[in-house]
């Protein structure tokens, strides 16, 4: 969300309607937030949405990092989701409140640290008949850190690896196996921004690779990373563009989730060019007045 706060200032001014006309128009289910730095800023856009239909929650994570700190948000329409509700021994209902997930391991012969900014979790169930539950981990992996950090003395590209290797090698296999009560079939998903493409993407360098192996005891998993178009804009004012250049920067927005599991649904990634459908193609105003990043919508067909 490029540093959606409830303020504005010189750079951004965000222009809350459009935002609202963008979630509406393209028909989403749920919406996974990241940079919404105050839960003040996500309280307006459901405003304008409209809380007879939207229903929303902020979190932020402990800051490891002077310049890391911010939030996440989920926001779902109510008509058709719903947070996952557990029937307790007592038979009281108790609804699964989205949160902060740190519980993972770390190798630390492989250089891996406990992350930047660790991830918010949340658990949907669709209303329209299908028995299943929707588990999203919603993630922006650090891009850099101050020069004074500590943490971990290795590049900014080799730090975002070593998230990603946490994301999929531990923390996936601790949300994605974990049964409740209800035991409905669970399909886990990592999404968000990884400050990392796909090879296939044209973007140049820092790349993750597509298909990772998880070992998980005697099993193994195939984890599949999709969404290969570019999704960043350039900082580059429109007038400094090079003629024919494009103003498309990286490919960092994806999902993530297990082969196997995924292999009797239908799953399909798409990017949605917000700059022209939207803003004339004008991606200066984009940038100012929604995101430095356009949206990319998974579709799960669950019937």
């Amino acid at each position: 969300m490029y540093k959606f706060s409830f303020q504005s200032d010189k750079e951004i001014k965000k222009d809350i309607v459009l935002i609202s006309r963008i979630i509406r128009e393209n028909n989403f289910d749920i919406i996974a937030l990241q940079e919404v730095f105050s839960p003040n800023a996500l309280e307006r856009l459901l405003d304008c949405l409209g809380r007879y239909e939207w229903e929303g929650i902020w979190d932020s994570p402990r800051s490891f990092s002077s310049i890391s700190s911010e939030g996440y948000g989920f926001i779902w329409n109510k008509r058709r989701m719903r947070l996952a509700i557990a029937t307790q021994s007592n038979g009281i209902q108790k609804t699964f409140r989205p949160h902060i997930y740190n519980q993972y391991r770390v190798d630390k012969q492989l250089g891996q640290r406990q992350l930047i900014r660790n991830p918010y979790y949340a658990r949907f169930e669709p209303l329209d008949g299908a028995f299943c539950e929707i588990r999203l981990i919603n993630t922006h992996i650090m891009f850099a850190k101050s020069s004074s950090s500590t943490l971990l003395d290795i590049s900014a590209v080799a730090m975002r690896k070593h998230e990603f290797d946490i994301l999929t090698q531990s923390l996936y296999n601790t949300i994605a196996d974990k049964r409740y009560g209800n035991n409905r079939p669970a399909y886990t998903i990592i999404l968000g921004d990884y400050n990392l493409n796909l090879k296939g993407s044209g973007a140049v360098g820092a790349f993750l690779n597509e298909i990772v192996t998880v070992q998980d005891g005697g099993q193994i998993k195939r984890l599949i990373t999709i969404q290969d178009k570019l999704t960043t804009l350039k900082t580059t004012k429109a007038e400094e563009l090079e003629p024919g250049e494009s103003f498309w920067a990286n490919n960092y927005d994806h999902f993530t989730y297990d082969m196997d599991r995924f292999s009797s649904l239908s799953v399909t990634a798409e990017r949605i060019n917000t700059v022209k459908n939207y803003c004339k193609e004008d991606y200066e105003l984009h940038r100012k007045t929604v995101s430095d990043h356009v949206p990319v919508v998974l579709n799960l067909n669950l019937k």
